[in-house]
């Protein structure tokens, strides 16, 4: 770990414009530097560069941070890569900390747990009690070989409730491991700690440096319900940054710059089996930005190849936009009749996928084929439209969103402009403002804007407006750090936000909201009449929610509640409205 002093330093020692304007040309515009964005195709340039603040943000497809977050996105660095890049480049020697023990220590224990976790479920698989298992089901039903069984260290949790920890109290693991690393669960009525996963077929999920950081068990006793278990999120383990099988897949990907979106383990070691690949599993879930950002890395186009009938490829159809946004092209593979890809894989072999692959068709025709523009009536026509609208409508990247709504208008037959968001504008900051305030809320939105350009003493706002106080949750998120950073340092700099923040949708929003620029002239009156806008709002939805109480009080015929409702209403100087 790299002392934070020291990346403050890197970061003061780094001027962003003159860091940007090393990979893409940059032209003064007012105050601040505006370029074509190089993250998304644009004609009009939309990419934001503030000298002032110290942060880029493209008001077109929402990327932003600073001189650390650039370096990320645009060059496919590691932060500690970036941070040691712009150290050499301004000459600044960097003395790596070790990682804090403590931390070290667990994520050691955690591997060793799953790690140990992997080792038993595989031997428990060879033993001789559960031979019809792996010679009837796995091998025989279910046509995975021995090559594929070893490969994908497909293993088995058996009969017993405490297996596991038996096994893994042998190698040193304490239960309290095993349940960090979400392979125990607490039960209330025995009140002890009993296997998470048993009577299972166990399905090892890899991180891309080939370590086990969690399983998915599929049920062998019919009627056990859930089919399909997965581990809980731990340290080691974050859902929506893992796919099935890319560990296996990502040089295969790469190659053919192509990959194949299936549902489930067994669809994914079958297609192995006979030669594809280049697949992952969805594991029957929506698809995630920070998974389809990771596709991106490897691939250009994904096609989505699940049953027709499945949960899963319903899931994955509602969050295409995901991979649109990501840059990815998306083509949908339809099976024939009653099979799916495990199936066609074993009956018909490699050939018979290729040829679905080459007749795969894009989404939004996949979506329309079956609607028939002549007898279609105004209330079908509009709920595809809102449908489509709704997926568009989150791609963040202008250029693709507004093809996207062009190719849906013209296949359902409608004009374009019926989509409620197929245009962006080239986002100057006062059309940015306006789009913010359209998604979130106005008031709230132009307050922490302000904020961000306020180089007063904020004491007494801070006193009277809480992050509570706040409608939207994104933006109270926002308020919250920004309050929190101004009673440790004294002031407010998005530079700082952004720097440890995991969430990119928070990263952007606070790049968005900063790069707004306010004349000096009206910050201060600007400032108050949004703290006095917010505090009303504030005491509209209190006096709203206890008139509802006083309301259904009275009809309870509680008069002594009725009579403490009517007292807070006055405390607060509301005046109770008569019904």
């Amino acid at each position: 770990m790299i002392p934070q002093e020291t990346i403050e330093q890197i970061r003061l020692s780094t001027d962003i414009v003159q860091l940007i304007s090393e990979y893409i040309s940059l032209k003064k515009r007012g105050k601040n530097y505006v370029a074509l964005c190089p993250f998304h195709t644009e004609k009009t340039p939309s990419f934001n560069v503030s000298s002032e603040k110290q942060i880029y943000h493209c008001f077109g497809c929402g990327k932003g941070g600073n001189v650390f977050t650039f370096l990320i996105e645009h060059e496919k660095m590691s932060f500690i890569e970036a941070v040691r890049f712009l150290a050499k480049r301004a000459n600044i020697p960097i003395q790596e900390e070790k990682q804090s023990e403590y931390r070290r220590e667990l994520l050691d224990r955690l591997n060793y747990a799953n790690q140990t976790a992997l080792e038993y479920f595989q031997k428990t698989l060879k033993l001789s009690k559960y031979q019809t298992v792996l010679n009837n089901y796995l091998k025989s039903k279910r046509h995975i070989n021995n090559d594929s069984i070893d490969f994908f260290k497909i293993g088995l949790a058996g009969e017993e409730w405490e297996g596991l920890i038996n096994y893994a109290a042998k190698k040193d693991i304490t239960v309290e491991d095993l349940e960090k690393a979400g392979l125990v669960t607490y039960s209330d009525k025995s009140k002890k700690f009993h296997d998470l996963f048993y009577r299972r077929l166990m399905f090892p999920i890899f991180n891309l440096s080939q370590k086990a950081i969690a399983f998915g068990g599929r049920t062998l006793k019919k009627g056990m319900t859930p089919k399909y278990i997965n581990s809980p999120e731990t340290p080691l383990y974050i859902k929506s940054n893992i796919l099935f099988g890319l560990n296996f897949a990502k040089d295969e990907i790469r190659t053919a710059k192509s990959v194949f979106i299936v549902e489930g383990y067994f669809d994914v070691i079958s297609l192995w089996q006979i030669g594809i690949k280049n697949v992952v599993a969805s594991s029957g879930t929506a698809f995630t930005s920070p998974q389809a950002r990771l596709l991106a890395r490897f691939a250009d186009e994904v096609f989505l190849f699940f049953d027709a009938d499945s949960a899963g490829r319903k899931a994955a159809l509602r969050s295409v936009d995901a991979l649109y946004d990501a840059g990815l092209e998306v083509k949908i593979i339809v099976p024939p009749e009653g099979e799916d890809p495990d199936s066609i894989a074993h009956k018909f072999g490699r050939d018979k996928i290729e040829q679905l692959q080459e007749n795969a068709i894009g989404f939004i025709p996949y979506r329309v084929k079956d609607f028939n523009q002549q007898k279609a009536g105004i209330i079908d026509k509009e709920k595809l439209i809102k449908e489509l609208n709704v997926i568009g409508s989150k791609i963040t990247d202008p250029t693709r969103r507004s093809l996207f709504f062009s190719e849906a208008a013209n296949l359902i037959g409608v004009d374009m402009h019926i989509f409620q968001q197929q245009t962006t504008s080239a986002a100057t900051p006062d059309k940015y403002t306006n789009s913010l305030r359209k998604r979130h809320n106005a008031v709230e939105a132009g307050f922490l804007s302000i904020l961000f350009n306020n180089p007063g003493s904020l004491d007494t706002i801070f006193e009277k407006i809480s992050p509570d106080d706040f409608d939207s949750k994104s933006l109270s998120r926002i308020y919250s750090a920004m309050m929190n950073q101004y009673r440790t340092s004294g002031v407010i700099d998005a530079r700082h936000l952004i720097d440890n923040a995991q969430d990119n949708d928070f990263v952007s929003l606070v790049t968005e909201i900063a790069s707004t620029e306010w004349e000096a002239d009206k910050i201060e009156p600007e400032t108050r009449r949004f703290v006095n806008m917010i505090v009303e709002e504030k005491l509209k939805r209190i006096r709203n929610k206890l008139q509802k109480e006083l309301a259904e009080a009275e009809k309870a015929g509680d008069q002594k509640k009725a009579d403490q409702i009517l007292q807070e209403i006055k405390s607060y100087g509301l005046n109770a409205k008569k019904n």
